[in-house]
């Protein structure tokens, strides 16, 4: 009987080589594990930055507006909200679907994005003692936010400070 080598063809120990090769390169880690793993390491630090953001340019925005209608004056606003908000990813079936930016990295596709629910608004102005000025900032809150009546206050800003 002759020894394995012999039996063998010098094309065949070429494709068991570069078979055996190739196992070796599929085997091998790969590093894109190392990166998905830093991108969600650092989206709860993105997502809470952008709620902040968020609360601040919606309470900025509604002292704005607030400021402007006649008898109300300078103003300060404190929003509070209920939850974080809801982002909803899209699925299609079981799978959750991705989507590619340019450097090809996977983001999950969201279909919605809910914002967080108010839950209060305090309101303080120059013109807080009048309760015309009072009602008006009362029903602006309202229809803006879908916020309740008694979830709404309003006070008399202290002047000379």
């Amino acid at each position: 009987m002759k020894p394995f080598p012999e039996m063998l063809k010098k094309e065949q120990i070429v494709v068991v080589l570069l078979a055996g090769i190739l196992l070796l390169i599929i085997a091998m880690p790969v590093k894109k594990k190392d990166t998905e793993e830093q991108t969600q390491k650092s989206t709860p630090t993105s997502e809470t930055s952008q709620r902040a953001n968020y609360e601040d340019q919606l309470q900025d925005r509604l002292k704005e507006v607030l400021a402007e209608v006649k008898g109300i004056g300078k103003t300060d606003v404190f929003v509070t909200f209920e939850d974080t908000g809801e982002k909803v990813v899209e699925k299609d079936g079981t799978d959750t679907v991705y989507s590619k930016d340019s450097k090809g990295n996977q983001e999950p596709y969201l279909s919605n994005e809910r914002y967080p629910k108010i839950s209060g608004v305090v309101v303080v102005a120059e013109g807080g003692e009048d309760p015309h000025v009072i009602q008006n900032i009362q029903e602006a809150v309202q229809a803006l936010f879908q916020v309740e009546a008694h979830k709404i206050k309003v006070m008399k800003m202290v002047t000379g400070r």
